[in-house]
């Protein structure tokens, strides 16, 4: 009601001036948002979450080109380039973040999974292990690492990190079996068998998982066990092209070359690359 009242009792000549003055702060902070590198950040923000992903981009461009010393804006803008499908694009803008604020754990793990997706291993895993250096309590960073150094054949490596996850993640069986896979590498067959049964234990539908105990065990010579698993690993999926085939290897070990041909000749048929090969040296001659 006050605020009714006095421009009410404003004259003509004062109502004019305080228009005027309206429009003139209204410019000033409209001349002022156009300069301002965090008015386009934050609308490229909203314009992010509403899917809005080349108005985004836009917008990160103006920021940097406004203020190319807020790390940020790269960061953002290499998330927008990733979703764009603009990897090259997105690990310049990394690089850029990482080189104004190199402690930027996130931008760290961010170029590390980039690398990896773009089949840069190495480069990956000097990312992953910056980033541990900052914090050594990122869980998932060691799986990242772990990933990367199995790919590289660094098997060792890849199973103190696998290790590690699980110390600080111990609920996640993914990393039992995949540091089986590993220890199987390595040829600790024992070993592998210890985190198979684990992980079997609270996932018993996952047929590599068998296939990969029924190889340890083979290797071990401990063929009824072997048999078992593989036999499970059909059971659960009849169109397992692996577990025929290891299945086939073992009927041969164990000299029954008929089983072995027909399991080696299904797993062809499903399209193992061995399978046939196998058959040429275990078959034809008998």
């Amino acid at each position: 009601m006050k605020i009714n009242w006095y421009f009410c009792s404003l004259s003509e000549k004062n109502m004019k001036k305080l228009f005027f003055l309206l429009i003139i702060c209204i410019s000033v902070f409209s001349c002022f948002s156009q300069n301002n590198d965090l008015f386009f950040y934050n609308r490229a923000l909203d314009f992010k979450s509403k899917g809005q992903y080349g108005e985004s981009l836009k917008d990160f461009d103006k920021a940097i080109s406004i203020n190319s010393k807020n790390s940020k804006s790269f960061f953002e803008r290499a998330q927008i380039k990733i979703l764009l499908k603009n990897e090259k694009g997105a690990l310049k803008d990394y690089n850029s973040c990482l080189s104004l604020n190199p402690t930027d754990t996130l931008a760290l793990i961010q170029r590390g999974l980039l690398k990896t997706a773009m089949n840069d291993r190495r480069g990956a895993v000097k990312d992953f292990t910056k980033a541990l250096d900052l914090d050594d309590t990122n869980a998932e960073v060691y799986k990242y690492r772990a990933e990367n150094k199995s790919a590289l054949s660094d098997h060792g490596g890849a199973i103190r990190d696998y290790s590690s996850y699980l110390h600080l993640s111990p609920d996640s069986i993914d990393a039992l079996f995949l540091r089986a896979c590993s220890k199987i590498e390595m040829k600790d067959f024992i070993g592998a068998i210890e985190d198979l049964n684990g992980f079997i234990n609270i996932n018993n539908i996952f047929v590599d998982s068998y296939i990969k105990r029924g190889i340890a065990y083979m290797e071990l010579n401990i063929y009824d066990k072997a048999m078992q698993d593989f036999n499970q690993a059909i059971k659960t999926d009849s169109k397992s092209a692996e577990a025929y085939y290891r299945r086939g290897i073992l009927h041969k070990k164990e000299g029954d070359t008929q089983s072995a041909c027909t399991d080696l000749s299904r797993a062809g048929e499903l399209g193992h690359k061995l399978a046939y090969g196998a058959i040429k040296v275990l078959c034809n001659n008998n």
